[in-house]
């Protein structure tokens, strides 16, 4: 039997094709690379929206405990002063002291006029009214907008929650779930939280006109035109975008 040639049973063998040999550097590749790819996609993506959200609970935290100090402060004026009744009372008692009349012939007191016992109706002042609705409805806003932006963020924890090992495993449950966020609008809801946080800024700015309004004229004249002066920028800054497509102010 004819010994055999070593370099026909080679890696080159004659008229075979050359083989190419791939050295891993430990980085994955296939479907691992490409589940690597897009879970930092995800991850960037949700990251910079809770970023987002975390930002607006802090300002949502200090500006609802500012807003409740006003509260404090100006709800009282909706309910009537216990002090109110008892100088009624003593105003009763006096004019009543004072009606007195002595009859030297009968030698006893008459009353020359009968005061009426009822107190009159408490009725709160219209601008009164008009400062805490504004400024309950600011706190209620300010509360609902942190407790959507830590729904968001536990829904996002959900989404990015994937304990699969397997790295096709891990892309058809991404595939699964990428079109659910977008059915269900969570980045949307997201994008909304600041403008929720605006509309309660912007509520507490006009109760607080009104407020310093009725406390002292020039007081009013230095807060309205400011509150004004925020608007314009506010509404400008929003607008602007939409008419220069190149303008960076872009929320």
């Amino acid at each position: 039997m004819p010994d055999s040639d070593p370099a026909d049973n080679g890696p080159h063998a004659a008229g075979s094709e050359p083989r190419t040999e791939f050295v891993l550097s430990g980085q994955p590749t296939g479907w691992g690379a490409m589940a690597k790819e897009v879970r930092e996609f995800d991850e960037e993506k949700a990251h910079n929206c809770k970023e987002d959200i975390d930002t607006l609970l802090v300002f949502a935290g200090l500006f609802s405990t500012v807003l409740s100090a006003f509260l404090i402060a100006a709800y009282p004026a909706l309910q009537p002063d216990p002090m109110a009744a008892m100088n009624y009372n003593l105003e009763r008692i006096a004019a009543q002291t004072a009606s007195y009349t002595f009859n030297s012939t009968t030698g006893t007191l008459a009353a020359a006029t009968i005061l009426s016992s009822a107190l009159p109706p408490f009725q709160a002042a219209v601008n009164d009214i008009r400062v805490n609705v504004l400024w309950f409805a600011s706190l209620i806003v300010s509360l609902v907008t942190a407790s959507l932006g830590m729904l968001v963020k536990q829904w996002l924890r959900e989404f990015s929650a994937v304990d699969i090992p397997s790295p096709q495993a891990r892309l058809r449950l991404r595939h699964y779930r990428e079109p659910m966020l977008s059915k269900w609008r969570v980045y949307e809801i997201a994008a909304t939280l600041p403008l929720l946080l605006q509309l309660s800024l912007g509520l507490f700015f006009t109760g607080l006109c009104y407020f310093t309004a009725s406390v002292h004229s020039t007081l009013g004249h230095t807060t309205i035109p400011l509150v004004v002066g925020w608007a314009l920028f506010f509404f400008s800054a929003t607008s602007l975008p939409v008419f220069f497509p190149g303008c960076p102010y872009k929320t």
